[in-house]
């Protein structure tokens, strides 16, 4: 491993002598690009995947992050904790969670290495400096760190450009919602050097009670050009602080009073991420381009403030010798409540290369990656009603680190048969090691001891892509892929509560089958038939451990089949609309659910066969019409989202369920153009749920997986609402 990053790094360095040889003012973007287009999907590539440009971002993008702007395309359901879209929010796609879908920012795998979810709340803004977002359903093609499930999202930052702007974005809204964003490009400098930069602010009080969020990000890339290379520097990422609202409440509650947040205690978290990368592109001339970058990321988490109500918690952490038990004694001295603050320091550093041949008929390219993680996880006592003499505030309860590493490699290739014809093939090689150690507290006994894990996975996708004629094409995929649990999928905690072995959770498996049409007359998209076939699956339980991650388990067979649309066009000169839809049927095969029976004192399994998956709806509808008028100083585009009811748990039981959704934003754009001196400003007016409905886009699960003789279980559901009517407005003015 050490020695892949030092080889990494010494071609980056070689670049200097080279740039003494090159001479050119002009700039080429596929340069900038290169580095990442190993990892994206093009044209000609068999599978379904579909692209946000930098237009279409920057009219949907008003603040709420990028799981809002994702419901733009096929089979995404998303939600927030506050209700907003801003801070905290999370996405779906095909029914499976961000730790299932692989998600890279200029090639760097920005999955957690060890838990592989995903927090764009950390570096908010990012859609400001997005290029372009590629979403891949099903597996996709091979990208660098967990391999894809659900599917990939892959976002390429801004291109420097030959041309100097500035970018100002202000906006403010409903829920005390803003933004502030800065942008500048330089243009060329003395015919080699350009810079890019963004400074922002997102910020809400939330829909719901105190729920606010603020995230403070940045984004710096300086660009070498040459006559056949770029080197570019690429540092982003950011500070966000943020009032917990990660539970859900129950249907009565929701009812009443929608805005209610369990949290009243004053529980917040902070966390930052820094992403620092270096990129080099050469080209080698005869259809051949080389590429290579290193990446370091740091991350931390300053506070995550919990109250803990009641003295059970400590049991529940094994603190034997706790100082809330009195020595000698049987006595217990009862803390109250304590203010818990669980802490994370995270760095990872990685490095891939790529290369890329295309002539004539051949498109060849292969790359390597390879990543060293490591997860500092401690909890913290801040403060309890009562605090043992001596026992000073802040004392650590639990320290352990995570360690994991990751080494893969890839070859792609497609094979022009003739004109209308090709076949591709993708073949990939991944290996992933993870190692937990744990220390001794003051008055915590160390923590179960977890095994060291290895998983050698060999992922292949083979595909076809028939050109009709010019407006029509056929493409089919089939490919295999294979994931490593999570570290949360062993532990369900933030600690080894027990000893724990590799061989207790089984690595997942997919066979996915992708058959689809291309468009490309006055109807522009794409429709493919998709079907995933699951083998040990891991899936949510529905319920919820202390941080709000969803408990988790294998599952023998299970499958996810459907039919997705993704199409745009006009109907008349100035009326344009696009369909982003998809139904599935989601179903586990046979299911063991274990309940405590309260009656007789003992476990009781109940099976369950052909049912459904847990946040798995089987429609998704997404549709919008957009119109300009005036010359095209007036936009105005209305989308319409549909959602099916979804099943919290995999038992398919009703009252575990949230209803089915539908709501209708408006957006109102001005653009005088022709009337301004001073740059090209923009105001826009986005109106968000038009028709006040009251809605949970998701859900899970509280109480106890308890029953009763007479099969009550003592579960119910709990539901996460979304804001009512509200607006934000924006100006923008570029210079």
């Amino acid at each position: 491993m050490k020695n892949l990053i030092v080889f990494f790094s010494l071609i980056l360095l070689s670049s200097v002598s080279i740039f003494a040889q090159i001479d050119s003012n002009e700039i080429k973007n596929v340069l900038q690009e290169a580095v990442v287009s190993g990892l994206q999907a093009n044209e000609k590539t068999p599978i379904s995947f579909s692209s946000l440009n930098q237009k279409r971002i920057s009219k949907l993008y008003y603040g709420a992050d990028i799981p809002t702007l994702l419901l733009a395309t096929p089979s995404i359901n998303m939600y927030s904790d506050n209700g907003t879209g801003i801070g905290y929010s999370y996405f779906r796609l095909r029914g499976m969670d961000q730790t299932r879908i692989n998600t890279t920012v200029n090639g760097i795998p920005i999955n957690d290495p060890e838990n592989q979810g995903v927090y764009f709340n950390n570096f908010a803004d990012l859609a400001s400096s997005a290029q372009q977002i590629q979403v891949q359903r099903g597996i996709g093609t091979s990208t660098n760190g967990t391999s894809a499930f659900g599917g990939s999202v892959n976002i390429t930052t801004k291109n420097l450009t030959e041309k100097a702007s500035t970018n100002i974005n202000i906006g403010t809204g409903s829920f005390g919602s803003s933004r502030f964003t800065a942008e500048l490009q330089t243009g060329l400098i003395e015919n080699h050097w350009m810079v890019y930069a963004r400074l922002g602010q997102v910020k809400t009080d939330g829909y719901r009670q105190n729920s606010g969020s603020e995230s403070k990000s940045y984004h710096f890339s300086l660009g070498h050009l040459g006559k056949k290379s770029m080197l570019k520097f690429n540092f982003f990422g950011g500070n966000s602080n943020s009032m917990l609202a990660y539970t859900g409440v129950d249907k009565t509650t929701f009812e009443n009073n929608p805005k209610t947040n369990n949290f009243t205690n004053g529980e917040t978290d902070a966390f930052k991420q820094y992403f620092n990368q270096v990129q080099y592109s050469y080209n080698l001339g005869k259809g051949q381009t080389i590429s290579a970058s290193v990446y370091f990321v740091k991350g931390s988490a300053p506070k995550f403030q919990y109250l803990a109500e009641g003295w059970y918690t400590f049991n529940s952490l094994n603190m034997q010798a706790s100082p809330y038990l009195l020595s000698g004694s049987s006595d217990t001295l009862y803390p109250g409540n304590v203010m818990t603050s669980y802490r994370l320091n995270q760095q990872y550093l990685g490095g891939f290369i790529t290369y890329q041949l295309q002539k004539g008929k051949v498109n060849f390219i292969t790359g390597l990656h390879a990543n060293t993680f490591k997860s500092d996880h401690f909890m913290e006592v801040n403060w309890a009603n009562t605090i043992p003499n001596g026992i000073k505030q802040n004392h650590q309860v639990y320290f352990n680190t995570g360690y994991k590493k990751e080494l893969s490699g890839f070859a792609k290739f497609n094979y022009c048969i003739n004109e209308k014809t090709s076949l591709f093939a993708d073949l990939q090689i991944r290996t992933v090691s993870f190692k937990y150690k744990s220390k001794e507290t003051q008055y915590r006994p160390n923590d179960g001891k977890v095994e060291d894990m290895y998983w050698t996975f060999f992922n292949p996708k083979i595909g076809s892509r028939i050109a009709l004629n010019n407006l029509f094409a056929l493409y089919a995929m089939a490919g295999y892929s294979q994931r490593e649990p999570t570290r949360f999928d062993y532990l369900q905690d933030d600690f080894a509560p027990r000893d724990i072995k590799q061989n207790e959770i089984n690595p997942e498996q997919v066979i996915d089958l992708e058959v689809g049409t291309e468009f490309n007359g006055s109807v522009k998209g794409k429709m493919n038939l998709f079907a995933m076939e699951f083998q040990n699956q891991i899936v949510s339980t529905g319920a919820l451990n202390n941080f709000g991650y969803p408990i988790t388990g294998n599952v023998g067979k299970s499958s996810r089949r459907g039919i997705e649309a993704d199409l745009h066009g006009k109907i008349a000169s100035h009326f344009g609309f696009w369909i982003s839809s998809s139904l599935s049927k989601n179903t586990i095969k046979e299911l063991n659910q274990t309940y405590y029976n309260i009656d007789q004192n003992s476990d009781l399994t109940i099976s369950f066969s052909n049912t459904n998956l847990a946040l798995s709806p089987n429609q998704i509808h997404y549709l919008g019409l957009e119109s300009d008028w005036f010359k095209g100083h007036l936009l105005v585009e209305a989308n319409f989202r549909y959602v099916s009811m979804q099943y919290l748990d995999n038992t398919q039981n009703k009252d575990l369920s949230i209803p089915s959704f539908q709501t209708i934003d408006l957006q109102f754009g001005f653009e005088p153009k022709e009337y301004s001196k001073l740059g090209l400003p923009r105001i826009s007016l986005r109106i968000n749920n038009l028709a006040n409905t009251k809605y949970a886009p998701s859900g899970s699960i509280g109480g106890f997986n308890s029953i009763n003789n007479n099969g009550l279980i003592g579960q119910n559901a709990l539901v996460f609402p979304a804001a009512n009517r509200n607006i934000f407005c924006t100006l923008n003015w570029v210079f």
